[in-house]
């Protein structure tokens, strides 16, 4: 849908009143925003017709407390689909980045200067991820199937299974850093309606390991909801879809499944942290390198 000015025309001319188009069309730019996460890309979206300025966007998402993307125009989860599939293949990158489709957003420059930094085992960028825990069933975490990012593995069903992840920015809050997840990827509906659920998050967030994929570190929390917030139909984003939860042991026991590259390793962490937990250890979050990355450290670096 794009919000133009014959849009907002129709609606006067329907008799809707100057609050109600006013509230809906801020709930459309917001929509939008938490769509495609940058304002240049809601505005090419709608043709550049829409009657509200840059700064004005800008302020309306303060207004809505929304957490803004970290960084340009790039997805973590994009990064990290090209990044397996030069493993995978073993090819040169400037070869494999030719094949990419025309939405693919992120630079080869970019993806030359992430390969170099993790041949280097340089971490240039923050990122957090979620493991989301229903209010009963401690062991089973959140995942859902990302369709945000184009099809680049040729050969495998499309929209890989991740946690909720994206960038952060460097020495930002923790509790900003989750927002802007929730809000993108896990509550996006909650917060169109203005009811975001601030109470997931904990008062005093730890993580309790940080994962080194691609040139980024993550930092990964364990996020427990409360009962009414715990089934997966209150669960809604413009970039994850078939929400449901998983355990350890599915996947420990399907390593051919379609998992984004960082969800085993996540996935074994939070099992260990569960265990000291258990057991009345207090654990210090521990620090792993991704399996990817140690596969991309083996890669000559062709052309680079």
């Amino acid at each position: 849908m794009i919000f133009s000015r014959n849009i907002l025309g129709k609606m006067i001319e329907m008799g809707v009143s100057s609050e109600e188009r006013e509230k809906e069309f801020e709930r459309f730019i917001v929509a939008q925003y938490l769509r495609y996460t940058s304002v240049d890309e809601v505005f090419r979206k709608n043709n550049y017709d829409l009657p509200i300025s840059y700064p004005g966007v800008h302020r309306l998402l303060d207004r809505w407390g929304i957490i803004k993307a970290a960084g340009p125009n790039s997805k973590l989860s994009e990064a990290i689909c090209f990044l397996t599939c030069l493993s995978d293949r073993k090819i040169p990158l400037e070869r494999l980045y030719k094949n990419m489709p025309p939405s693919f957003k992120t630079s080869m420059a970019t993806m030359h200067r992430i390969m170099h930094n993790v041949k280097k085992g340089v971490v240039r960028r923050a990122g957090t991820a979620l493991i989301v825990t229903p209010h009963d069933s401690p062991d089973s975490f959140l995942v859902g199937n990302d369709i945000s990012t184009p099809r680049i593995e040729f050969g495998k069903p499309y929209g890989s299974v991740s946690v909720p992840m994206t960038f952060s920015k460097r020495r930002e809050p923790v509790k900003e850093s989750i927002l802007r997840i929730l809000q993108q990827e896990v509550f996006t509906e909650n917060v169109l309606s203005g009811r975001t659920p601030f109470e997931v998050i904990p008062q005093n967030p730890e993580p309790f390991m940080y994962l080194d994929i691609a040139d980024v570190r993550v930092g990964v929390y364990n996020i427990r909801l409360p009962k009414e917030l715990s089934d997966t139909q209150a669960f809604s984003s413009y970039k994850l879809e078939n929400f449901r939860y998983i355990n350890f042991s599915e996947v420990q026991d399907n390593p051919e499944q379609n998992y984004r590259s960082g969800i085993t390793e996540m996935a074994t962490g939070y099992n260990n942290y569960l265990q000291k937990d258990a057991h009345g250890f207090s654990s210090k979050p521990v620090f792993e390198i991704s399996l990817l990355n140690q596969q991309l450290a083996l890669l000559p670096l062709y052309s680079q």
